[in-house]
């Protein structure tokens, strides 16, 4: 390879070539001490062949904390689910706000901490804080190795700061008058009707909902089987992708109600199919996992698959997460709020903690009882009534009725 120079140095040889930053100046990369010039000569292709595919070692002395944000995304991106990647390029865009134009080998430790701070001080609650301080820990420890950019993890030893607030999303436990007022305005007939009840009936997630697919309603054992959900991201639009965690696939038991009520769905979704005819949208999976709506009169590419999806519009159309979003918005609550609810009225019906996270889909009880329980005023008056149960079960000589005060 011409562009790799072999040259000796005393008893040894080294290989050089000509490399360029990432603000387009020229650089030599050089190595010495091997023995043989054919030693030298093959180490040097290697090295070249690295910076050709974009080793940034080679490509930057001085590089900007953003830019090797991105570099490292796009290293790791084909190891990566289609919605890890859109988790940490949001995690990245607030990053940048803070860290500007600083350089990768200037930041220190203060600066991480100050980030925090900023972070905290803009509003987000301990449990994002903490996402983006993981990635920023992450990422600069790559810089250390195997980038060997920089020697010191300036983010290892930086902490949350403990008054850091837990919870900044609005959580509550709708009402049944409130829920009745929101399906008054979406009846059985609109979009949003089953994906509502299906959270409020079975404590889903919006994208394990708006994911759900007939095949995995199971009518013979009022059941549904949680495999997978649908999420969005700007540059692909609409993708199929696994559960949030490996606890989270799960088979969930319906009760008679929400059973009769999509058993109604799914006949009206044939209904709304011979009224649109040819021009009904048939739902299908691609092989990187992107959904495609087709009209039912077109033929797909034989690689994709047909997915016959519940919650669909009167056209075939999957229902729009942000569009739901925006709906739960106007009535003043959000739609996770009905995966709480659920959750709360099971503990205040004395279900089992570990029956509840299993429905859930969570691997912990203690998450399932500090973030998706409530304390209402039904739990506190069976706690006051649990514990006068245990008193009048108890036998002890009361001291204080018509006793005079002793003299003193």
């Amino acid at each position: 390879m011409a562009k790799v120079r072999i040259r000796q140095r005393g008893k040894t040889w080294s290989y050089s070539f000509d490399a360029y930053t990432l603000e387009g100046k020229r650089k030599i990369v050089e190595k010495g001490g091997f023995q043989t010039k054919q030693i030298a000569y093959d180490e040097g292709v290697k090295a070249f062949a690295k910076y050709k595919g974009g080793d940034i070692r080679f490509s930057s002395d001085k590089i900007t904390v953003v830019n090797f944000l991105n570099l490292w995304l796009e290293e790791k991106k084909d190891d990566l689910k289609i919605s890890s990647i859109q988790t940490y390029k949001s995690l990245f865009a607030t990053l940048s706000k803070f860290l500007g134009n600083v350089i990768l080998q200037e930041l220190k430790p203060r600066d991480v901490n100050s980030i925090v701070k900023k972070l905290q001080k803009c509003g987000y609650s301990r449990e994002t804080i903490h996402k983006h301080l993981k990635l920023l820990k992450e990422v600069l420890s790559y810089a250390v190795y195997p980038a060997e950019l920089i020697s010191v993890n300036p983010a290892l030893f930086i902490k949350v700061p403990k008054n850091a607030p837990t919870n900044i999303i609005k959580r509550e436990v709708i009402s049944k008058e409130k829920l009745d007022s929101i399906l008054k305005d979406f009846p059985f007939s609109h979009p949003f009707h089953i994906p509502i009840l299906l959270a409020y009936h079975t404590g889903m997630r919006l994208g394990e909902v708006l994911g759900l697919s007939w095949e995995n309603v199971d009518f013979d054992k009022n059941e549904i089987t949680v495999s997978e959900q649908l999420l969005y991201d700007n540059d692909i639009g609409y993708y199929f992708s696994t559960p949030k965690t490996e606890t989270s696939y799960r088979k969930i038991l319906l009760d008679s109600k929400i059973v009769s009520v999509l058993k109604k769905w799914k006949v009206f979704q044939t209904r709304n199919e011979l009224s649109c005819g040819g021009n009904y949208l048939y739902n299908y999976e691609a092989k990187d996992g992107t959904l495609w709506g087709i009209p039912k009169c077109q033929i797909p590419d034989k690689n994709m698959k047909y997915r016959k999806m519940v919650c669909t519009t009167e056209n075939g159309s999957v229902v729009k997460r942000s569009q739901i979003t925006i709906a739960m918005r106007k009535h003043d609550t959000n739609f996770h709020s009905l995966r709480h609810t659920h959750a709360t009225m099971l503990i205040e019906g004395n279900a089992i903690p570990k029956g509840v996270a299993a429905r859930l889909g969570h691997g912990d009880t203690t998450i399932t009882q500090n973030l998706y329980t409530h304390n209402t005023e039904d739990m506190q008056q069976q706690t006051v009534s649990i514990f006068e149960e245990i008193l009048e079960k108890m036998s002890f000589v009361d001291n204080t009725v018509d006793k005079k005060p002793s003299s003193l």
